[in-house]
């Protein structure tokens, strides 16, 4: 499980790519245009190095996220108040099939772990300090789904 990790983080990174070169074209190209001008080329050329990287990266990323979902049927992350105080859990909970094969049975596999108020995402954050008690759910693979395909 440990494995999906460091992809799930990179995809984010990768599905901010776009707004980050809108952000580029929309604003900092024509800020350094005005304000240093002899060092334009250079700053395009160098979002224009990292851009076809990202790009080639972006489609390494959505291929193996593909090759992922034919095992990985869902992943949600569930965030609630401990039973101590002051104390917080976050279960990660994946259903992925152990073989390809459509009789194959489902593998339920449960990650639970407390977590620090820091680390808690910052929508069930504000729900907490207003006074709403219950849980916080994320569903993964959905919301990886919908960057990827951006």
């Amino acid at each position: 499980m440990a494995f999906f990790i460091p992809l799930i983080i990179m995809a984010i990174g990768l599905a901010m790519w776009n707004r980050i070169m809108v952000w580029a074209r929309d604003q900092l190209f024509p800020w350094v245009a005005e304000h240093i001008p002899w060092m334009s080329d250079t700053v395009r050329l160098a979002f224009t190095a990292l851009d076809k990287y990202a790009t080639a990266i972006r489609g390494n990323v959505k291929a193996a996220w593909k090759q992922l979902r034919s095992y990985l049927l869902e992943q949600v992350i569930e965030f609630e108040k401990g039973l101590a105080p002051n104390t917080y859990v976050r279960r990660m909970t994946a259903l992925m099939k152990n073989q390809l094969r459509g009789d194959a049975p489902v593998k339920r596999i449960v990650v639970e772990e407390d977590v620090a108020w820091d680390d808690l995402p910052e929508k069930y954050r504000q729900s907490l300090l207003a006074g709403d008690g219950g849980g916080y759910r994320m569903d993964v693979t959905r919301m990886r789904d919908q960057e990827l395909e951006e």
